[in-house]
């Protein structure tokens, strides 16, 4: 068929003709305008593509479309580090009533906050947390939530890095290792770089979902630890039974261990998109999130309560302290299991971050070498830290001491409080200030929503500035 036939011959003369024409130009126009309006979005996508949910690339493997059982499992693998260990000491420190009050409250903040996450990401379509603040606050709303992230997760990448090493090489030397094979620089050097590093190559968040039910399993077993034996031990330890069932100055000193222990919205993004297309809804999101929180509080307030019933005042800041001999090595040994698969759920949040600080693309769309160069150096360079002060001869106590008075928190024998005011300065942004915040700058006013948010980021406000001020005094 020719041009010719191709062309269709109006006359201007009729009506019917005419009308033909106007609508032709018309459709042409209308065509013309969506396809300009395509390039826009197509240009604008390029320039922020880690808004997109959607991305593909060549270098990494297809997303991982996760049930909504594993997604649970893989936000309470994000929750549950080694926090845990500190819970009786909470409940040490706030009485029975004062931990159990701090639990019902700090749960449902941190669940809204999640909920009020979601629903801003839902309301743009943008499901990237510092791509959100962006989108309220600009570059500086990005900036401090990805740099609160980066914190978060390094503060705990140094003391879970730590506790790996010298858990394992305590271990190794009570079974009868002896010399340098079984020194904590070197089990740490083989743990990280035969363990840990490996698993910290993955580039999504959501392929860890299988890891995570082994990592919580070994939570699990840590905490039937505490629930079965430590009633146990303290009717052969003959531990006084004068407890603390509520302490103003406790209950708000020991918030900031109770929101650490519970805080994923770091990870809660990555979650989503890597969870089944029909659950990536606020509905089905809620449910998700809220079982999670939920089974999150009740696994960490209960061996709180029951490590603290078992041993009473003495109660120490890692209640595997309180555990002694060689019966007791298999718990040990399940939370250095723990932390090693809880490692790379950490670590990939935070160089997703950290490179979207640096370049502005996404961690799992680098180049193949770019991706191993990356991941390889960040795990030496934490690593390293660790290596340093333990080769300049401080025992893992003092290593502990040592960086938490670096990052201003308080200190303890073996504990895991340097972590906990740390990470919680930055955690509580994340948790509970920010998702409040960029929902009250996106969403209409009135709704009820919108009084909750605002009550969150009061809440998370006051609980901040209390920590610090408590953390401080506790100092003198």
């Amino acid at each position: 068929m020719s041009d010719e036939d191709n062309e269709v011959k109006y006359d201007a003369e009729s009506p019917e003709g005419s009308h033909s024409l106007y609508r032709s130009l018309t459709n042409v126009a209308a065509n013309e305008a969506a396809s300009n309006k395509s390039v826009r979005e197509r240009s604008a996508s390029q320039n922020i593509m880690y808004h997109s949910t959607r991305i593909s690339s060549k270098y990494h493997p297809k997303k991982p479309a996760n049930s909504p059982t594993v997604t649970i499992f893989l936000l309470l693998n994000t929750m549950l580090g080694s926090g845990i260990l500190n819970q009786p000491g909470v409940f040490a420190e706030s009485g029975i009533i004062g931990g159990i009050v701090g639990y019902i409250i700090a749960g449902i903040a941190s669940w809204y906050g999640l909920v009020v996450l979601t629903a801003s990401g839902v309301h743009t379509n943008i499901f990237d947390f510092s791509a959100v603040a962006n989108y309220a606050f600009g570059k500086t709303g990005e900036t401090i939530v990805d740099i609160s992230i980066v914190v978060l997760c390094f503060g705990a990448q140094l003391g879970y890095v730590l506790i790996v090493g010298s858990i394992s090489a305590d271990l190794l030397r009570s079974w009868g290792c002896s010399g340098d094979v079984c020194s904590d620089i070197l089990v740490t050097i083989v743990s990280v770089g035969v363990l840990i590093t490996p698993m910290c190559l993955f580039r999504h968040f959501g392929h860890m979902g299988i890891l995570s039910l082994l990592s919580i399993a070994a939570t699990i077993g840590v905490a039937i630890l505490v629930w079965a034996f430590g009633p146990y031990q303290h009717v052969i330890d003959h531990h006084e039974e004068d407890y603390e069932m509520f302490s103003p100055y406790g209950f708000l000193a020991s918030a900031g261990s109770i929101v650490f222990a519970i805080s994923c919205s770091s990870g809660n993004f990555q979650a989503f998109v890597s969870t089944e297309e029909e659950f990536q809804d606020q509905e089905h999101w809620d449910i998700i999130t809220g079982i999670s929180v939920g089974a999150g509080s009740l696994i960490c307030a209960s061996m709180g309560l029951v490590g603290y019933i078992s041993f009473g005042s003495d109660t120490e800041g890692n209640v595997l302290d309180n555990f002694s001999g060689h019966g007791y090595d298999i718990f040990k040994l399940l939370m250095v299991i723990h932390l090693i698969l809880y490692i790379p759920v950490n670590f990939i949040i935070m160089r997703y971050s950290l490179v979207k600080i640096c370049s502005g693309l996404k961690s799992e769309d680098l180049h193949e070498t770019s991706h191993i160069a990356i991941t390889v150096a960040l795990v030496a360079f934490s690593t390293g830290i660790v290596l340093a002060l333990m080769a300049t001869g401080y025992t893992s106590g003092a290593a502990l001491s040592l960086i938490l008075n670096l990052a201003g928190g308080i200190g303890g024998k073996f504990s895991l409080s340097f972590m906990i005011f740390y990470d919680f300065l930055s955690g509580s942004l994340s948790t509970l200030i920010m998702p409040a915040a960029i929902y009250m700058k996106l969403m209409p006013q009135g709704t009820s929503m919108y009084r909750n948010s605002a009550v969150l980021l009061v809440l998370g406000i006051i609980v901040m500035v209390v920590v610090v001020t408590f953390t401080i005094l506790g100092m003198f």
